[in-house]
């Protein structure tokens, strides 16, 4: 992780605990209308390989918002008291019965899967209430209302992930292959499970991007232009607070 990430990382673990914070206030405070003001927000699938994490860093710099991608499980593992490599089990990932079975027992409060997607889901719908945020991976396409936010999915042909993986990783092509074929696997299987929809499907999605012929600055320029063109089209909390008057 590079310097830039780890100050990212910091910054965005202290916006999850200022909007919890915030949330406890809201809750003390009801909305008389009983409207929960949701977005703007960017979810961003992405193929391993894809570079799709990058890409969605440089849209939340160029955009000014918030970044949620691998700080996600460390504030997971922190709030809930279990080890870090133990959430990264369920991370995206399907697992086996006896692997999750080994997984709560290791974890002491019975970490499985599908507390995991519990977890996860009151998060993300935290992140989303406050909005300005994009979201890496996580199923979170298919965990935020679609109608407050703009859905991507980042993609590339095999082969072209396996020569990033197998330069980013200093492994060798074969090697590189085999990880990313693991990988689609599993995040074909998570999405399954948990979501019901296929990781594939590109009607779910309102923007797909084949970075195969271009750069992550030119993929990020998309996903801006797409939040900036369609703003208007993703309530916020003063459009909605407004509608509701």
């Amino acid at each position: 992780m590079t310097a830039h990430h780890s100050v990212a990382d910091e910054l965005a673990e202290r916006n999850i605990r200022k909007w919890i914070h915030a949330k406890h206030v809201q809750d003390r405070v009801a909305d008389p209308t009983g409207h929960e003001t949701i977005g703007p927000y960017v979810t961003v699938a992405r193929e391993i390989g894809s570079g799709g994490g990058q890409i969605a860093r440089m849209a939340g710099d160029r955009l000014g918002w918030d970044v949620l991608d691998g700080e996600i499980v460390d504030y997971l593992a922190e709030r809930y008291g279990t080890p870090r490599n133990l959430v990264e089990i369920a991370d995206e990932r399907h697992i086996g019965w006896i692997e999750e079975m080994l997984t709560g027992w290791m974890g002491g409060k019975q970490w499985t899967s599908a507390r995991y997607v519990h977890r996860l889901h009151h998060l993300l719908m935290l992140a989303a209430q406050h909005g300005n945020v994009i979201v890496v991976g996580r199923g979170a396409r298919f965990i935020l209302p679609p109608e407050h936010g703009l859905s991507v999915r980042v993609v590339a042909p095999a082969e072209f992930r396996a020569r990033r993986i197998a330069k980013e990783r200093g492994i060798d092509h074969k090697a590189a292959q085999a990880a990313i074929a693991a990988a689609d696997r599993e995040q074909a299987a998570y999405i399954k499970e948990h979501f019901h929809h296929a990781v594939d499907d590109s009607h779910m999605y309102d923007l797909v991007i084949n970075v195969e012929k271009l750069s992550l600055e030119e993929a990020a320029d998309l996903i801006v232009d797409a939040v900036r063109s369609h703003g208007h089209k993703m309530p916020t909390a003063a459009s909605m607070s407004a509608a509701a008057l």
